[in-house]
């Protein structure tokens, strides 16, 4: 179950192959979200996530060339990064989380890895459907201090 999620290597080389797009970044990371639901969904590959996430954080800070020996929630974002060449106010994320990068812990992919690394299944479920929602929507704002998703005001 844990291959529903892509490592590093073959999630970049998808969006290589993919034209290297906007669009082709944010299917990817869609891609990776469903893949990612799937492993939550799973009791065997939740509890197993639950572990892998543990163990690496305690070594490592930056885990996302590490899958699936390590979880870092970057990993579900690597075409938007490579797409903006780490430029995080560049990024269609970035720019709705006040510029704020994804390794924030509340920036809206740093809060996947706050909600795996406190068992939050419930919540992680919800916050994937949330964040396709808003990947696939410009009118939606992530708000870092409350870590929830807003309408964009007009």
């Amino acid at each position: 179950m844990l291959d529903k999620l892509l490592n590093y290597n073959n999630i970049y080389q998808q969006w290589l192959n993919n034209g290297s797009t906007k669009e082709a970044a944010i299917e990817l990371t869609i891609q990776q979200l469903d893949g990612l639901e799937e492993i939550a969904s799973n009791d065997e590959s939740w509890y197993e996530l639950l572990e892998i996430s543990a163990r690496g954080r305690n070594y490592d800070a930056w885990l996302a060339m590490d899958w699936p020996d390590g979880f870092d929630e970057l990993l579900l974002c690597v075409p938007l990064c490579k797409l903006v060449s780490w430029e995080c106010g560049k990024c269609t994320v970035g720019e709705r989380q006040e510029n704020n990068s994804c390794a924030h812990d509340y920036s809206l992919f740093g809060y996947i890895g706050e909600l795996v690394k406190n068992g939050m299944r419930d919540e992680l479920l919800e916050h994937i459907n949330g964040t396709r929602k808003f990947l696939k929507n410009k009118g939606f704002q992530w708000n870092i201090h409350k870590c929830e998703f807003e309408m964009n005001s007009l």
